[in-house]
């Protein structure tokens, strides 16, 4: 009994390995190289458009760059969450699957952000909980959503499956965003030449997309 539930633990550990989920991220990109490179290109895009107003002192300006942030990159986020879904489930890639995501993933996303608000504003604890089981609950809601059962109710039971798995892809996430704020924020302000501030923003905008696959990857095998 204690050795077939041994064998049980290894295999799903297995199931949930992250370098695993990582090699099937990859191997899609590479794989669908028509169908990603447009979404590269349209992330390191917006990337390059907020750069490039960095000094914009004209308030119409920053409210155009930061509108053009927040709805460029949840379009781009619902395209390339259905892309790394399609290509893992071997299914034919449909845009009209995918703009037909886009209400319910902004819907989804403005209510986790709601809640971690309202967790700062009252206490701190229900933050950190409202971040760590529920920040994917728009991808749920577009990709794994179930008639009958709360997409909050199924990310959280995912969450809870994928365990240290899900933990450390956490932390490879903020130590990737961080970077990623630090490039665009404050790197042009630091005398760093924009083609070199350039050039990491793509290879940002990589990792960034590979990491995006990993967690569709995880999220389908939990």
């Amino acid at each position: 009994m204690d050795m077939h539930h041994e064998e049980e633990t290894i295999e799903v550990s297995k199931d949930f390995s992250f370098i695993d989920s990582m090699y099937e991220s990859v191997s899609a990109m590479k794989g669908n190289l028509a169908h990603y490179l447009p979404l590269f290109f349209l992330s390191f895009a917006i990337k390059a458009y907020g750069l490039a107003y960095f000094n914009a002192q004209d308030d119409m300006t920053v409210i155009t760059v930061a509108a053009v942030n927040v709805f460029g990159t949840i379009i781009q986020s619902v395209f390339i969450l259905n892309f790394f879904f399609f290509a893992f489930e071997k299914l034919q890639y449909r845009v009209s699957k995918v703009l037909w995501d886009i209400p319910t993933y902004m819907f989804y996303g403005f209510l986790t952000s709601l809640l971690m608000i309202l967790g700062v504003a009252f206490f701190i604890i229900p933050f950190f909980y409202v971040a760590y089981f529920y920040s994917f609950v728009a991808m749920t809601a577009i990709l794994f959503d179930k008639e009958g059962e709360s997409n909050f109710a199924i990310t959280k039971k995912k969450v809870s499956t994928l365990g240290g798995t899900y933990f450390f892809y956490l932390v490879m996430v903020f130590i990737i965003s961080g970077i990623s704020q630090v490039v665009t924020n404050y790197a042009p302000g630091a005398g760093i030449t924009i083609e070199l501030i350039y050039v990491i923003c793509l290879l940002l905008t990589l990792i960034q997309d590979v990491l995006t696959g990993v967690i569709v990857s995880l999220f389908r095998k939990a």
